[in-house]
C-alpha cells in the first residue's frame, strides 16, 4: 500500500468515526431546539416556502428575527435539509454537524501545508479535531460559529495554496467572503488576519488576474458588512452585548462621583476610554486563562460544560509546547501566520461584555490544535511510542468521560438552557386550539411566538405582520403579542390572584373568559384549574398548564 493511500485511509475512518460523534442522535441532543435554532429553521422554512423571511422580505442579506439581526449564509444553506427532510431538530442541524465533519479533513490539509515537512501531522490534527470536546460540542447544536469556523479552516488553506499557485485564491477568497456572513467573531477575525497575511507573504504574493479577481470579491463583501453597520442592522447583536453598554457608562460616572481623587484627576482615571481599553484587555488575556479552557468561570452552558476542559489537558500541554516551538522558530515556512492567528482568536470576543465565553473566540480550535498535533510529533520524536501510547491512552479516556457527560448528566442538569418544555407545550396547544377562545402562553422562557411557529409548522404568511397578528418593536427588539387565537404575555404580568384580563405589551388587554393558560410555575392565577405540568429533565417545573374557571 502506498504512502497517500495508507494516509487517505486513515483519514477516512477518522473522518467516518467524526462524522458518526456529530450525527448520531442528533435530533435528542441537545435535548430540545433553542430560540436561535428555531429561528433559523424557521426563517429558512419561510425562504423555501415564500422566498421571504418571517418579516415578509425578500431573500434578505442579514435577518431581522428578534431584532438580533442573524446573518445569512447559515440559514441559506438550512434550505437544503430543510426541503429534504422536512422542519425538524435533524433538519436545522444539519449544515452545522456537516461542517462539523468537513472540518476533520480541512484541518488535516491546513496542518500539512503549515507543516509540509512534518510526517503525519496532518493525521494527528485531524484525529485531535475530530475528539475535540469543544468542536464536539459546537458541532451538534445550529451554530454559526461553527459553520463560520469551517470556511475559514478551507479558506486559509486556500490562501496559503495561493501562494504557490494562484488558481487557488478565487475559492479562498469565496470562502472567506462567506464566512464574513456566517458569523460575528469573522467580520473581525477574517479581515485582520487578511491584513496580517498580505503583510508576512507581501514578496511572495503574485498580482495576476486571479489574484485582483479574488481581492475584488473580499472587498465587494466586506462592503455589505460595512454598509449594514452603517444601517444599524451589523451592530444589533453587539449592541446588546458591548463592553460600553448603559450600564457600564453609568458606573463609569458613579465611580467618579464618589471618588475621593481630585476632580481633574478622577475624570482621568474613570472615563470611557480608559475603560474600554482596559476591560479589553482583561477580556482578551481572560480567554488564554486556565479558567477559560477548564469552563470553570461564567460558563454559558449552551455553549460548553460548566468546569469541563475545552480540549483536555494533554492537548493543552502539547499545544503549549508546539507554541513556543513555534514563537522560538517564527521565521520559518508559516509558523509566523499560525502564531497570529492564535493571536487574533480572542480580538473580536474581547470586545463583548460576559467574558471568557465558549462560542465567539473559536477560531482559537484550528490554531490550538494544529499547534497540539506539531507538540506530539516533536515530543514523540524523543520519547518515541511509549509516550504516544500513553498520550493517545489519556486522551481517549478523558474524552470517553466528557462523552458519557455530555449524554448524560449534561442534558439532565441543564435542560433549561435549552429551553426545554417549549415542543411539550406547543403539542397542548395546538391538541387544545379548537376547545379554547384563546391560548395564553408566557414569554417566561424567551420568544415562545417564533417556537409556536416551528412547531406548528405554521404557514408562513401567518406569521408576516398582517391583520391577524400583533409584531412590533421596543426597546431595539421586535416582539410579538399575537398569532392568531394564541397570545403571548410576559410572565410578571400574570397575577396569582384572580385574573380576569391581561395586559399585552404591546397595549391593551385580553380576557381570560375561556382560556387556556401556558405559565411558570410562579404565575399561576387562583381562578384556573391545572391540566398538566412541565418539568425541565432535572425535575424543576417548567411550564404549567390551565384552564380559567
Amino acid at each position: 500500500m502506498t504512502k497517500n493511500k495508507s494516509n487517505f485511509l486513515v483519514l477516512l475512518l477518522i473522518t467516518v468515526l467524526g462524522l458518526i460523534l456529530r450525527f448520531w442522535q442528533l435530533d435528542k441532543f441537545p435535548v430540545s431546539l433553542n430560540w436561535d435554532e428555531v429561528s433559523h429553521g424557521y426563517n429558512a422554512y419561510s425562504i423555501l416556502t415564500t422566498g421571504k423571511d418571517e418579516w415578509g422580505t425578500a431573500f434578505p442579506l442579514i435577518f431581522r428575527a428578534f431584532g438580533d439581526y442573524k446573518l445569512p449564509v447559515y440559514i441559506y444553506l438550512t434550505v437544503i435539509p430543510v426541503f429534504l427532510f422536512g422542519l425538524n431538530t435533524f433538519a436545522v442541524r444539519f449544515i452545522s454537524a456537516l461542517a462539523g465533519v468537513i472540518a476533520i479533513p480541512l484541518v488535516y490539509f491546513l496542518a500539512r501545508e503549515i507543516f509540509p515537512d512534518r510526517k503525519h501531522i496532518g493525521l494527528v490534527a485531524a484525529a485531535l479535531l475530530a475528539f475535540s470536546p469543544w468542536h464536539f460540542f459546537i458541532s451538534r447544536p445550529a451554530l454559526e460559529a461553527n459553520l463560520a469556523l469551517t470556511l475559514t479552516i478551507a479558506g486559509a488553506y486556500f490562501l496559503l495554496k495561493g501562494l504557490k499557485n494562484t488558481k487557488f485564491l478565487p475559492p479562498s477568497a469565496i470562502l472567506l467572503a462567506l464566512s464574513l456572513h456566517t458569523y460575528n467573531t469573522a467580520r473581525i477575525f477574517v479581515p485582520l488576519l487578511l491584513l496580517v497575511f498580505f503583510f508576512i507573504y507581501r514578496k511572495q504574493i503574485k498580482i495576476d488576474f486571479k489574484a485582483t479577481l479574488s481581492l475584488l470579491l473580499v472587498i465587494f463583501s466586506f462592503a455589505i458588512v460595512i454598509n449594514q453597520v452603517a444601517v444599524g442592522t451589523g451592530t444589533a447583536r453587539y449592541q446588546k452585548l458591548a463592553i460600553l453598554s448603559e450600564s457600564a457608562v453609568f458606573q463609569i460616572g458613579e465611580n467618579r462621583s464618589h471618588s475621593r481623587l481630585p476632580a481633574l484627576l478622577a475624570r482621568l482615571v474613570y472615563n470611557k476610554p480608559v475603560y474600554f481599553t482596559t476591560t479589553y484587555i482583561k477580556n482578551y488575556l481572560s480567554y488564554f486563562s486556565p479558567a477559560f479552557f477548564n469552563q470553570s468561570h461564567g460558563v454559558q452552558t449552551q455553549f460548553a460544560i460548566p468546569n469541563q476542559n475545552l480540549f483536555t489537558v494533554p492537548v493543552l500541554f502539547l499545544a503549549l509546547i508546539g507554541f513556543f516551538l513555534v514563537l522560538k522558530n517564527n521565521q520559518q515556512g508559516h509558523n509566523r501566520f499560525l502564531i497570529v492567528w492564535l493571536l487574533l482568536s480572542p480580538v473580536a470576543a474581547a470586545l463583548t461584555a460576559d467574558p471568557p465565553q465558549a462560542l465567539r473566540p473559536n477560531p482559537m480550535i484550528a490554531a490550538i490544535i494544529i499547534l497540539s498535533a506539531f507538540g506530539l510529533i516533536y515530543v514523540a520524536k524523543w520519547l518515541k511510542a511509549p509516550f504516544v501510547f500513553l498520550f493517545t491512552a489519556l486522551f481517549v479516556f478523558l474524552f470517553v468521560g466528557y462523552l458519557a457527560l455530555y449524554f448524560g448528566d449534561y442534558q439532565k442538569a441543564y435542560s433549561a438552557s435549552w429551553q426545554f418544555g417549549n415542543r411539550e407545550a406547543i403539542e397542548i396547544i395546538n391538541k387544545n386550539i379548537d376547545k379554547f377562545d384563546r391560548i395564553i402562553m408566557t414569554k417566561r422562557y424567551g420568544e415562545p411566538h417564533i417556537f409556536y411557529a416551528f412547531m406548528s409548522r405554521l404557514d408562513p404568511k401567518l406569521l408576516m405582520p398582517g391583520p391577524d397578528n400583533s409584531r412590533f418593536k421596543k426597546s431595539d427588539w421586535y416582539w410579538t403579542d399575537k398569532i392568531g387565537k394564541v397570545y403571548f404575555v410576559n410572565d410578571w404580568q400574570i397575577g396569582t390572584g384572580v385574573v380576569n384580563i391581561l395586559p399585552l405589551e404591546s397595549g391593551g388587554t385580553i380576557s381570560t373568559n375561556n382560556s387556556l393558560l401556558i405559565t411558570s410555575p410562579d404565575h399561576l392565577p387562583q381562578n384556573t384549574s391545572v391540566i398538566e405540568k412541565i418539568d425541565f429533565l432535572n425535575g424543576d417545573p417548567a411550564f404549567i398548564i390551565a384552564k380559567f374557571n
